[in-house]
């Protein structure tokens, strides 16, 4: 493994972003993905009301990206932005296809790290669609501790697909 993070440490730079900075623009191309290593990020879209609807969170120790963007080499579908300061380690496409072209350990440590995103995304849709309201949020204060203390109630309600009055609602009822 240390070779492999020596290799990473060559090939990624340090990005810093402040609270409110945009990582990716919603048209624009995202020619980088980055690995976050403090902080917290998340990626939302404008929904036909004209709505921000919250589609992940990228917390400390995870990769965040406008995957679709990324890897389609296509305008980005979302937007991702900071919510705290954080500071991430960047790769571009380019350098990251090169390096999965020479190096069989880090091809499959970049196919593990999509796996991770495509499972999250799953379980997420699942939960969406299966458990009720209040039923989310508590899977939510489990599975995401860390954004329930970091992110502003409004974005966690829209990523629960809920009103922030709902979730305040639910919020005290556990509380009771």
């Amino acid at each position: 493994m240390n070779e492999i993070s020596e290799i990473l440490k060559l090939h990624f730079t340090q990005k810093k972003l402040q609270a409110g900075d945009y990582f990716a623009k919603e048209g624009q191309y995202s020619k980088t993905i980055g690995y976050v290593e403090i902080g917290l990020l998340h990626s939302y879209q404008i929904d036909h009301k004209g709505e921000i609807v919250t589609t992940n969170f990228f917390q400390a120790e995870s990769f965040c990206g406008a995957y679709y963007s990324f890897y389609r080499q296509q305008p980005a579908l979302e937007f991702i932005k900071a919510i705290t300061p954080a500071i991430l380690h960047i790769i571009d496409y380019d350098t990251l296809q090169a390096l999965f072209s020479v190096d069989l350990r880090l091809n499959q440590l970049g196919r593990l790290a999509i796996e991770e995103v495509c499972i999250s995304k799953d379980i997420r849709l699942s939960k969406m669609l299966k458990l009720d309201a209040k039923a989310r949020y508590l899977w939510f204060m489990e599975e995401y501790p860390d954004v329930i203390e970091k992110a502003p109630l409004k974005l966690i309600a829209s990523y629960l697909g809920m009103k922030p009055e709902s979730l305040s609602r639910i919020r005290k009822q556990l509380i009771s």
